[in-house]
């Protein structure tokens, strides 16, 4: 940081503090073209131009400090407490978590992350609650606390078409920690259920061909990853899965 540089934030920062973030936002200007790369001055006019409710400016800002210094933790911070006000608390989440990771011992980042969470699942039924709860605890590794959640998720299901389909996903989703406990049946069995209530479930009828896969039940494979391939055309596993369940067909002479 040259010394010019750190007396134009210095001065917006007196500014920022007496409220002339207008006048503020002119010395962090100045501190920016001076050294271009220091993420601080791009959070600080961040800061200066979410005060004056100039949103989008300030997620520029934002995004601008994190271009400079990728683990720079107030750059996402600065980018969700704009997403926060302009109403999108799911890309407010991504960017609390990520500056909480790169800074765990920042008792605001874990505060904004809670407040992400409320209100991104605020006027959610309680299944899409547990699912949401599930789809964490799948990505964090936990796939036995998951397959409980899912469990809840799926028994709160209502009748109506929006639970329906959260249901489906939820089948899918128990599956897949199935699958990574090479419970074969237990996928099987899961996406079955789940293509009962949604014959073109994509993901269960892939997740289901690879429970048949593991099962070497080939003809069952090959007939859901066909399906899979002609629905999402664009779909590496259900092609590549159809190629190699071929190949073990021709190998045990049934194709």
């Amino acid at each position: 940081m040259s010394k010019e540089a750190e007396n134009y934030k210095n001065k917006g920062n007196e500014e920022f503090k007496k409220g002339n973030h207008g006048k503020a936002i002119e010395y962090y200007t100045y501190a920016t073209e001076m050294d271009p790369n220091n993420p601080v001055f791009y959070t600080n006019r961040s800061n200066a131009y979410f005060k004056m409710k100039k949103y989008d400016k300030s997620l520029r800002d934002a995004k601008k400090s994190i271009a400079c210094d990728a683990k720079w933790a107030k750059g996402h911070y600065r980018a969700g407490l704009v997403y926060m006000e302009t109403e999108q608390p799911q890309e407010a989440l991504k960017c609390f978590q990520i500056a909480a990771d790169l800074q765990p011992d920042m008792p605001a980042f874990k505060s904004a992350i809670a407040g992400a969470k409320a209100a991104f699942m605020k006027g959610m039924s309680k299944a899409e609650i547990l699912k949401t709860q599930g789809n964490e605890e799948f990505k964090a590794g936990q796939g036995e606390q998951a397959i409980k959640t899912y469990t809840s998720a799926i028994e709160a299901c209502s009748s109506s078409e929006k639970d329906l389909a959260i249901k489906v996903d939820c089948y899918a989703n128990r599956a897949a920690c199935y699958r990574q406990l090479y419970q074969d049946q237990e996928v099987v069995r899961d996406t079955t259920e789940a293509l009962k209530i949604n014959p073109n479930h994509v993901k269960s009828l892939i997740r289901r061909a690879q429970g048949y896969e593991q099962m070497e039940k080939y003809q069952e494979a090959l007939a859901d990853f066909q399906k899979a391939s002609l629905l999402a055309p664009n779909t590496p596993v259900a092609f590549q899965g159809a190629s190699r369940v071929r190949t073990a067909l021709k190998n045990i002479g049934k194709m």
